[in-house]
């Protein structure tokens, strides 16, 4: 069958060797961790999971300045930061854990600061491929309905981004 002017078959290929994978500790991380994975092992691609501690949660250095006792507090802020990441390293070690005994080539990185910008820079930075992220549904449009961190790194992402609802 003869293809007409107007259109004409591209070949087109994605090749994909490495995904990452945000990983929050909910529900819809680990919805799209599963996905990850099983594109990885479609692909024979392996799986960066990041966990971001978010810095908002911990006072800024320019409110701690108009608090009397600032020293306890700025330790107690970089207490309460290794704490988070201390755990965030044990539920990840478990992740990855599953994902190696598949035979997939699994590694972690754990981040502080804004999620959205600390997944697109280590995006970036380990030259993934895809990233593949869970995001709460917020209102019924589609669009509308990407949560705030999603809605970012799809808008800044070097890279594909499949949301995981």
């Amino acid at each position: 069958m003869a293809m007409s002017r107007k259109y004409r078959r591209v070949n087109c290929h994605l090749v994909v060797s490495r995904i990452l994978v945000p990983h929050d500790g909910t529900e819809m991380s680990d919805r799209a961790l599963e996905k990850a994975t099983e594109f990885a092992r479609a692909l024979k691609a392996d799986i960066i999971i990041a966990h971001i501690v978010d810095s908002r949660f911990v006072p800024p250095s320019a409110t701690l300045s108009y608090i009397s006792d600032r020293t306890s507090l700025e330790g107690a802020k970089t207490e309460l930061v290794e704490i988070l990441k201390s755990g965030a390293e044990q539920m990840l070690k478990e992740k990855m854990a599953k994902i190696k005994a598949e035979g997939i080539g699994v590694d972690f990185i754990l981040g502080v600061g804004s999620p959205a910008d600390e997944i697109v820079s280590i995006a970036r930075s380990t030259e993934s491929d895809l990233i593949v992220m869970g995001s709460r549904q917020l209102k019924s449009n589609i669009i509308a309905s990407l949560g705030s961190v999603a809605r970012k790194v799809l808008d800044t992402a070097h890279c594909p981004v499949m949301i995981i609802r």
